[in-house]
């Protein structure tokens, strides 16, 4: 997929109507501890905790502010069923699902949806958004859209620098009979990972979401690529830092990037958030880290229980 030509900062959501709009793969962890959101969770992280990892990345533009579109770039079509804790986040109102979608985000308990606090920061009001699920392709007769009911935005959102803990929390107006992500409770380098998402393939808003396997960056590396704009307590990096051509980008934002535990499945490591262009050698992606947040998470989710 193309690689945008942007050289400076950018969310990775594209523009909605009236706002802001693999397989599996291996990987190498010291470490695998991972929690399922549901009842008792903010009490139960430590009994909850299960063997597997984590990690997080990509989003739109900060200043100044043009029209972007997002990417997965340099994947493939998700088959069905390959995510299906994958959701699109979209605009209320008229239009197809296709139409009004803006940001991805990954459903972590049967009625809760973990996206990018970037991707509402600008809502008033949660009935200006819905979810669309049950499928990777927003044509589908099987997608179902879901009304929002609240939506909690990380209380250090922007702290402390730009773009740190960006994450945000949607409860649904109902139950959703799918399969939720596991999160990721502890830190540390992967191999691989991948990241999936409805952004711009550089010729076309795909209706079927797309999905890319991502080199992991280390912190120093990324840091070194972004001096003074990673927060490696809350940010982590993937992307081809040599070559480039694999990344996630606008529209993207909010969606899942994802590691393979020991036993084989998908746990949630991170939150596409931001980065300088798309896919370009020398400038990862930029995900938010979910094992940082995971208490903070778990408090907002068992109070809405």
């Amino acid at each position: 997929m193309k690689a945008a030509d942007d050289a400076f900062r950018v969310r990775k959501a594209k523009r909605p109507n009236p706002h802001i709009h693999p397989e599996r793969i291996t990987v190498d962890m010291k470490r695998k501890h991972l929690v399922r959101l549901g009842a008792g969770v903010a009490a139960g992280l430590g009994a909850a905790a299960i063997a597997w990892a984590g990690t997080a990345a990509n989003a739109d533009p900060v200043e100044p502010e043009p029209e972007f579109e997002a990417q997965i770039i340099g994947g493939q079509p998700a088959e069905e069923g390959q995510y299906p804790w994958l959701v699109g986040l979209g605009s209320a109102g008229e239009g197809t699902p296709w139409e009004r979608q803006f940001c991805g985000g990954s459903l972590i308990a049967e009625d809760v949806v973990l996206t990018a606090a970037h991707c509402v920061e600008d809502v008033t009001d949660p009935e200006e958004l819905v979810v669309f699920s049950g499928s990777v392709d927003l044509d589908s007769p099987d997608l179902a859209e879901t009304s929002v009911a609240a939506v909690h935005i990380a209380e250090d959102y922007n702290d402390p620098i730009a773009m740190a803990n960006d994450w945000a929390l949607l409860k649904l107006d109902e139950r959703l009979p799918l399969e939720e992500v596991p999160l990721n409770v502890d830190t540390f380098e992967f191999d691989t990972l991948e990241t999936a998402g409805w952004g711009n393939t550089g010729e076309e808003f795909p209706t079927v979401a797309q999905w890319v396997e991502v080199p992991f960056v280390s912190d120093a590396d990324c840091q070194a690529a972004y001096p003074d704009e990673v927060d490696a307590a809350s940010m982590l990096c993937a992307g081809d830092l040599e070559n480039g051509g694999v990344d996630s980008c606008q529209g993207d934002s909010g969606g899942p990037i994802m590691a393979v535990s020991e036993d084989g499945d998908l746990m949630l490591v991170g939150i596409v958030s931001w980065g300088y262009g798309c896919a370009e050698a020398g400038n990862p992606g930029v995900y938010t880290e979910v094992a940082p947040n995971v208490d903070a998470i778990a408090e907002v989710v068992d109070g809405w229980l």
